[in-house]
């Protein structure tokens, strides 16, 4: 679970949910740290071993004004590598803007004028959801040490 983070003035706050307009309108910010092991969607790809993620929630604006998010993850998690089924430690640092869109028609107007990723935040989000998709996004889709540099066969 996510644990609590501190904004501006440095009060703690629960992050089950947030308001993302909220955030970025107020250029305010959320940060914590997260197990990547304990996520649903990436237990069975970085295994038991602990794997601490910080991250940092950001609300602010793009180059033209559209409220944004910017998620910022940094870490390391320990996966399988798919030639040798050794460990392979891989690095996370991950900077991604998020544009918010109140509805999916104004999220495919959005999308359409930018290379940026889009969100539709009608609701509030819940925090620890938004950090394990970008953590998704963040790990190769086959995890390979580099070419020569598997140990050989014991």
């Amino acid at each position: 679970m996510a644990e609590p983070a501190r904004g501006k003035a440095g009060a703690t706050r629960t992050l089950a949910r947030f308001d993302a307009f909220r955030l970025a309108r107020e250029r305010d910010s959320l940060a914590g740290s997260i197990d990547a092991a304990t996520l649903s969607r990436l237990s069975d790809r970085v295994g038991d071993a602990h794997a601490r993620i910080e991250w940092r929630i950001e609300g602010t604006v793009d180059a033209v004004g559209r409220p944004a998010l910017n998620v910022v993850l940094d870490g390391a998690v320990t996966l399988e590598c798919q030639r040798c089924l050794g460990p392979l430690e891989w690095p996370i640092a991950q900077r991604t803007e998020i544009l918010l869109a109140h509805d999916e028609a104004e999220a495919a107007r959005v999308d359409a004028d930018s290379d940026s990723e889009v969100l539709v935040a009608a609701a509030p989000l819940d925090t620890q959801t938004l950090i394990e998709d970008e953590l998704v996004l963040a790990l190769p889709y086959v995890p390979r040490h580099p070419e020569g540099s598997c140990a050989p066969p014991a």
